[in-house]
Formats: structure tokens, C-alpha cells, sequence
């Protein structure tokens, strides 16, 4: 399920360059009013399987500012002057969850700051359930966040974020995609689905990328920056593992703000 908010504050006030972990965890209370246990227990644990990786299977873009608005980079904020921004959530859920998870971000309301920034005060004004697309064997894609991809170099207790020009970023790419498809079919309610590991995939980088470091919980003692890469691309691969991307996000932190796209059209 994807949904697209309108969000509204009041004209001239400022964000934070850094915002991504606000909105996570705006998710995870909202997400908390219907089911404190489940809210908790995706924060905490998430999805997993057979001591893989955990997901959480949702993810959602960069705020997408109206104009006008205005970076200040002296102050780390931008001014939105209009006072109005939209956001893409993206959820991967049963049907059967769509309209139910859809109408708990109705009509909320969130505040984007930090320990050293006053909050803006958002209101979600409306919520559009936007529609499926068709999932084919070769999808072309936009990153409306970055995506991250990180691995752990022999000696170095930090991960080591990777640009799509490395030569081993198809590979994680595709493994982190089938990870996250293995898990969440494991959790589906007609139980595991089965697929054909054999299939080819392939992935092409369609535009020059463009690399963003993203600060999480800032100006506290958790503080965690994070590389990420925004650019266009295109991807062979079978198509359940093509929505499990679109819809759970490609790459790593997904429910952190990274690896959101949408379908790219034209050329």
C-alpha cells in the first residue's frame, strides 16, 4: 500500500535539514493508536526469518516542499514559506490491512524539530491511497529517498556505505531484495510463497548519483549519520521482488527514510 499525505503548517516556519527520524517515529506512534503491541513489537524486533536480517517493511520519501521555500544552511533548516509539503509512506501489508492502516493517518498531527530546533507543526489534511502499478520484468525506478547499501570491511567495526558505481552493489542489492521477499512471505497469512530462484536480474544506473548523508537522532548522544545515494534506475528481476522493493523500500533503513522510489516514466 502507498499513501500520499498533504501536510500543512503554518507559512514561514522552518525544518530541519535532518528530519528523517522524526517522521519514523511520527509513524510508529500513529501506527501505536491502533495496536500498541504490534507498534512495539515492529519497533523493537520487526520482521524476521531464520536469523536473517530484520525489516520492518515500510518506508517513505523526502518530504516534497512546495514552493516557495528556502535552505538556510547556516541555520541546518529550510523555510517553507508556503507552508506546504506532501510525503509518500509505503507500506508492504496484506489487502486486507490497506484501508485500515490508510485511515489512521487521517487528519493527524506531528511536530519536525530536535533538541536544538523548535518543532514546525504539521496537520495531515488529506490522504490518497495512490493506485498499484503493474509489476513487469523490467521496471525503471526514481529514488524520492536515498538508498542506503553497507557492508562490513574486514577490521573496521563500522559499516562501509556503498555507491551504485561499486562493483558488488548489484549483488547486495538483489540479496537484500530476496532477504526481505523470503521474510515477509514467511509472515503472509497463506504462508510461504515459493518462487524460482533461478530467474536473471539485472540492474543499470540511468542518471549520475548523487550522494546524501543523513544525521539521525541529532544533537543527542545517539547521533548516527548515514550515506545514501539518490539517482535512476533501471532493474531486471522477477516481479515479486520488484513490488517487495517498491513497496518495503531497496536497501537498508527503510523504515529510517531510505529507499524510496517511485516508477519512473519516459526515458
Amino acid at each position: 500500500m502507498r499513501l500520499q499525505l498533504s501536510l500543512q503548517c503554518r507559512p514561514g516556519s522552518r525544518i530541519p535539514f535532518n528530519y528523517q527520524y522524526e517522521i519514523s517515529s511520527w509513524i510508529y506512534r500513529t501506527l501505536a493508536q491502533a495496536d500498541p503491541a504490534f507498534a512495539e513489537w515492529l519497533h523493537q524486533q520487526g520482521y524476521t526469518l531464520e536469523g536473517q536480517k530484520r525489516f520492518k517493511l515500510f518506508t517513505f520519501s523526502h518530504l516534497q516542499l512546495q514552493p516557495p521555500f528556502q535552505p538556510e544552511p547556516q541555520r541546518q533548516s529550510i523555510r517553507l514559506d508556503s507552508g506546504q509539503a506532501r510525503l509518500t509512506l509505503s507500506f508492504l501489508l496484506d489487502d486486507t490491512l490497506e484501508h485500515f492502516v490508510g485511515g489512521l493517518f487521517r487528519q493527524q498531527e506531528f511536530g519536525l524539530g530536535n533538541p536544538r530546533f523548535y518543532p514546525a507543526d504539521f496537520s495531515v489534511v488529506s490522504v490518497e491511497i495512490l493506485p498499484r502499478p503493474v509489476f513487469m520484468p523490467t521496471m525503471r525506478f526514481r529514488a524520492l529517498s536515498p538508498i542506503c547499501l553497507g557492508t562490513v570491511v574486514d577490521y573496521n567495526p563500522h559499516a562501509q556505505y556503498l555507491s551504485p558505481l561499486d562493483d558488488d552493489y548489484e549483488r547486495l542489492l538483489l540479496q537484500n531484495l530476496t532477504y526481505k521477499f523470503s521474510t515477509a512471505a514467511h509472515y503472509a497469512p497463506a504462508g510461504p510463497i515459493h518462487h524460482n530462484p533461478d530467474l536473471s536480474a539485472h540492474f543499470e544506473l540511468l542518471s549520475e548519483p548523487r550522494k546524501k548523508g543523513i544525521t539521525l537522532k541529532a544533537h543527542t548522544p545517539q547521533e548516527t549519520q548515514v550515506i545514501g545515494y539518490t539517482f535512476d534506475f533501471e532493474l531486471t528481476a522477477p516481479p515479486h521482488l520488484l513490488e517487495t522493493g517498491y513497496y518495503a523500500g531497496f536497501g537498508e533503513k527503510n523504515a529510517q527514510g531510505f529507499g524510496c522510489v517511485a516508477e519512473r516514466v519516459g526515458v
